[in-house]
């Protein structure tokens, strides 16, 4: 694993400790989006570069309008990091069937050698969730669907099966 992947991971965990720590009041299942990422997520290390350059600052939007641009790539969320970042970012970005990363969002110098780690949702989840809040983004908006991924973990048809075939629920 890369340096940024392990500094990412151990941030993630950090947080995910540290909220599970504080949050002594909910009976959800994952008390933080972090720990959720942990149990169901995968690294994303080898990128290839993106067919389009999406709007700075607006991963989730990017992402979504790819994916309905380019249907041979897959909506992937989680955190990544890089170099000159500090702290695990909230991020959307998209990845071939190979698993190889495409971010049309973090390109250039300033993020190279970024890490990632994240989930791979269906189509139909994204397209689902995005008509159900009215907003880009799965994992930041999970209020807006009464916290349905915080109590409960992902629903079967939410994993895309190419990179969560094997995961079951985590108990």
């Amino acid at each position: 694993m890369s340096s940024n992947l392990d500094r990412l991971l151990a941030i993630l965990k950090e947080q995910a400790d540290l909220i599970d720590q504080l949050n002594t009041r909910s009976d959800f299942r994952y008390k933080s989006t972090q720990r959720l990422v942990l149990d169901y997520g995968k690294p994303f290390v080898t990128q290839v570069k993106s067919p389009f350059k999406g709007e700075r600052k607006a991963c989730f939007e990017n992402c979504l309008k790819g994916l309905l641009r380019y249907p041979n790539l897959n909506y992937c969320e989680g955190f990544a990091i890089s170099e000159d970042i500090d702290i695990a970012v909230s991020h959307a970005w998209l990845v071939n069937n190979d698993g190889e990363l495409i971010d049309p969002t973090w390109i250039g110098e300033r993020f190279k050698g970024s890490a990632y780690f994240g989930v791979v949702f269906t189509d139909d989840f994204v397209r689902e969730i995005a008509q159900k809040t009215k907003c880009y983004g799965i994992l930041d908006n999970d209020f807006m669907n009464e916290h349905q991924l915080l109590r409960e973990g992902f629903p079967p048809h939410a994993l895309h099966p190419i990179f969560h075939s094997s995961v079951s629920v985590p108990e």
